[in-house]
């Protein structure tokens, strides 16, 4: 009699086994993606762009269109809730650092699986300050376009620093300046997992000021 169990679970097991193996992976969905019709690298030092989410995302991964332009593309990069003088640690979402390969002009996953709550967050991409000298750059899109989920988005614009003495040891705490509004923007994505994929590709993204 428990041979015949012990058979009978085994298979229950066997069968089991595949069906969660099977499972399909949720959809994603693009939370806010900045686009254009023409693009080019622009070398940057210190660069940031910001934007607010209005309701909690999970699984979300971020990713920006960045290019070495010859040589070592050294860069650090951090998800924070604000930047500019004050900034710590404790405003630290998650941080990365590498050396893109030689030659590289693509996108490139900064952040993945993170669960983000509603909220304001800034994507700060930098040269490190220990390099003396970084051929990193970051692609711009213009005419400047956005792209955005049915939950709707904040876009914050961007900011930057172009001299080494506005650059802080904390990089996120860097005097960071808003110097002008553009026609073109930085390429970068957000993606997050969704029970249903929507598309609202012409949904309005505000505009936010500080």
């Amino acid at each position: 009699m428990r041979s015949v169990i012990a058979s009978l679970l085994f298979l229950i097991v066997i069968v089991t086994i595949p069906l969660y193996a099977q499972e399909p992976p949720m959809p994603r969905a693009t939370i806010v993606a900045v686009e254009g019709e023409r693009s080019w690298p622009v070398p940057i030092n210190g660069q940031a762009v910001g934007f607010v989410l209005m309701e909690p995302e999970q699984h979300v991964e971020i990713a920006a269109r960045l290019g070495n332009g010859g040589g070592h593309a050294y860069l650090d990069a951090y998800l924070t809730k604000r930047i500019g003088p004050g900034t710590s640690e404790a405003d630290e979402i998650a941080r990365t650092s590498f050396d893109l390969d030689y030659p590289h002009e693509g996108w490139t996953t900064l952040f993945a699986d993170l669960d983000l709550e509603k909220g304001i967050y800034w994507l700060i991409i930098a040269k490190p300050r220990e390099r003396a000298f970084s051929s990193l750059n970051w692609f711009v899109a213009s005419p400047k376009q956005f792209r955005a989920s049915c939950g709707g988005v904040g876009y914050l614009g961007t900011k930057s620093y172009t001299f080494f003495g506005d650059a802080a040891e904390y990089i996120p705490a860097s005097k960071f300046e808003k110097k002008y509004e553009a026609a073109y923007g930085f390429q970068f994505e957000v993606t997050a997992a969704r029970n249903t994929q929507d598309d609202c590709s012409s949904t309005f993204v505000r505009g936010f000021s500080e």
